[in-house]
């Protein structure tokens, strides 16, 4: 008895095609994040920096 596996690997390829056109998604989605992560962490940092500038200069706010 002979069957076609034609039919079921065709369907294995399409599911590894969406795979990877999520995995693509979700690769551009987390450099976003990543650049926007880095954003955030500047401006953190230049708070933070202003932060010690004011309380160093008498200036800041105590907690």
């Amino acid at each position: 008895m002979t069957s076609s596996h034609g039919p079921a690997i065709a369907d294995l390829q399409a599911q590894i095609a969406a795979l990877r056109e999520q995995i693509r998604t979700h690769e551009a989605a987390l450099a976003e994040l990543r650049e926007k992560e880095s954003e955030l962490q500047t401006i953190v940092s230049a708070l933070e920096e202003m932060e010690r500038f004011m309380r160093e200069s008498g200036k800041g706010v105590r907690r």
